[in-house]
């Protein structure tokens, strides 16, 4: 599946280990398939294992290299696991990818502590358990390493209603990614957000369709200055360029793919 332009430029990952969280479909999906092209040897890690192994499966037929991986982020054990399979697989851990990510919507006055603990528990603590545990492993190869966290313009700023919950774990994240940076730059660990905008996926349909009334800025005209609405290839082509040695000097950043909604 190795594109020989990506595999050969400063975008190439050949070579590298690379372990996707939420790959089974919509952005992570779209991520492990392009750093197979770009020539890495991909984990395609999902809580559903289906959808980890269409992944997986789909770049192997494709002549990649891919493993599909089950694991639920939120639990410890699973995420060690995940990735000392990545690292016992392909003999390294060079490229952590944080996407595994839920957005049910609830309108803030009737959000319980059920709720906000369920969806913190995948999107900041699952992203704190994989930065640790990767960071470990890095640490201990001596190599470095690239780790790419998918937030999203929530963590910034209000772009729909009935978000907070998600909105906040966001910020989290990219707090994270500043701080993960900063601790470990020394240890060639440079670690990157991508903070997607509207994105076409499944799960953003379905979360569109969930009975909660769908209404906020990004939704208004003209809001989206580029014109249209973002593909899971264009947050994935952002997450190559933060995993590939074309950010080598990189680090510690957030970077909006939002067709220009935070300057509208």
């Amino acid at each position: 599946m190795s594109d020989s332009t990506l595999a050969a430029g400063p975008l190439s990952l050949a070579g590298k280990t690379a372990v996707v969280t939420g790959a089974g479909s919509g952005i992570g999906q779209a991520i492990a398939e392009l750093f197979a092209r770009a020539g890495a040897k991909v984990v395609a890690a999902d809580i559903h294992a289906d959808g980890a192994e269409t992944t997986a499966a789909g770049i192997r037929a494709a002549g990649g290299q891919a493993i599909a991986a089950t694991a639920d982020v939120s639990q410890d054990t699973q995420v060690a696991a995940m990735l000392d399979r990545a690292i016992a697989e392909f003999g390294s851990l060079d490229v952590l990818v944080n996407n595994a990510g839920i957005f049910p919507k609830k309108p803030f006055l009737e959000v319980d502590a059920a709720f906000w603990d369920k969806l913190h528990a995948v999107n900041l603590r699952g992203t704190f358990l994989c930065l640790r545990e990767a960071i470990r492993r890095m640490q201990a190869q001596g190599n470095g390493g690239a780790i790419v966290n998918i937030s999203s313009v929530s963590s910034m700023q209000a772009v729909v209603y009935h978000n907070a919950t998600y909105n906040a774990s966001k910020a989290g994240v990219n707090s994270l990614t500043k701080t993960t940076a900063l601790e470990f730059a020394a240890d060639g660990i440079r670690v990157n957000a991508v903070l997607p905008g509207g994105t076409l996926t499944p799960g953003a349909k379905a979360a569109s369709t969930d009975g909660v009334d769908m209404k906020g800025p990004i939704l208004g005209p003209g809001r989206i200055p580029l014109g249209k609405m973002g593909d899971p290839e264009d947050i994935a082509m952002a997450a190559l360029f933060f995993a590939s040695p074309a950010s080598r000097l990189i680090t510690g950043q957030l970077l909006a793919v939002d067709g220009g909604f935070q300057v509208s």
